[in-house]
């Protein structure tokens, strides 16, 4: 029996779309949960953009290595381009290879809890 489902490139691949998407989905849930009434599919956005994120939110801090969460947080959570993240962790020290494998490990302990929550597969639009 596994404590965490297997991961698959497919389910990498989601969850670097989903983080990907972070921001936006972030500052749309936050601008709609201002307005004092929303339509259906405001409202529909929100409820599901706002499940999403707690999700996304409770799977990276469930990463364990420090290092794996400070630079997923850097790339995707502040939005930053793969170009800038990669100039920030090289000036601690760290080569590309080191900080690709640290996002890899970072996407892959994301994918393992949301695929554990039952929310990879499913459609979020």
């Amino acid at each position: 029996m596994e404590l965490y489902p297997s991961i698959t490139e497919a389910d990498k691949k989601d969850v670097r779309e989903l983080l990907g998407n972070y921001p936006k989905m972030r500052l749309t849930v936050e601008s709609l949960g201002r307005k004092e009434s929303l339509t259906a599919e405001e409202r529909r956005v929100y409820q599901e953009w706002s499940k999403l994120i707690t999700e996304l939110d409770m799977a990276i801090n469930l990463i364990l290595d420090d290092e794996v969460k400070k630079i997923i947080e850097h790339r995707f959570i502040k939005g930053r381009k793969y170009k800038f993240t990669v100039i920030q962790f090289q000036n601690h020290g760290m080569s590309v290879n080191t900080i690709d494998r640290r996002i890899d490990e970072g996407v892959k302990s994301i994918a393992e809890t949301l695929k554990l929550c039952g929310i990879l597969g499913v459609s979020w639009g």
